[in-house]
């Protein structure tokens, strides 16, 4: 049993954060922190401390970022995210969107590479 939660928690942890070693120490520190816990809810924390780790999710705040890591990195669907995260579907559609547009290039670096631009030399 403890195997298997073992698995659970570690496969979560490293969808978050495709580390080894930082999966690993999520794993430990989810497990010995509540070692009788729900496994999709051990699952979940342990993704979200992998993800803090993460360079991509350093830009956003830390309620996008978990929504983003549990439905990217587990495919949660918006309403079992909620749960987890203590709050309603349309607050969690709206850190994911948040969350998303702070991995959108700059305006400055999105018309610096317009094809108009390259084409006039600018």
């Amino acid at each position: 049993m403890l195997a298997a939660r073992i698995d659970i928690v570690f496969a979560a942890a490293f969808a978050a954060c495709a580390d080894h070693e930082a999966a690993a120490e999520a794993t430990r520190r989810v497990l010995v922190a509540d070692p009788d816990g729900a496994p999709d809810s051990l699952a979940a924390r342990a993704a979200l401390l992998a993800a803090a780790r993460v360079a991509v999710y350093r830009p956003m705040d830390a309620d996008a970022r978990d929504a983003i890591v549990l439905a990217r990195a587990l495919g949660w669907t918006t309403d079992r995210i909620a749960g987890q995260l203590n709050t309603t579907q349309a607050d969690v559609r709206s850190r994911v969107a948040r969350g998303l547009r702070t991995l959108l290039p700059r305006p400055d670096y999105a018309s610096a590479a317009s094809p108009a631009r390259a084409a006039h030399g600018s």
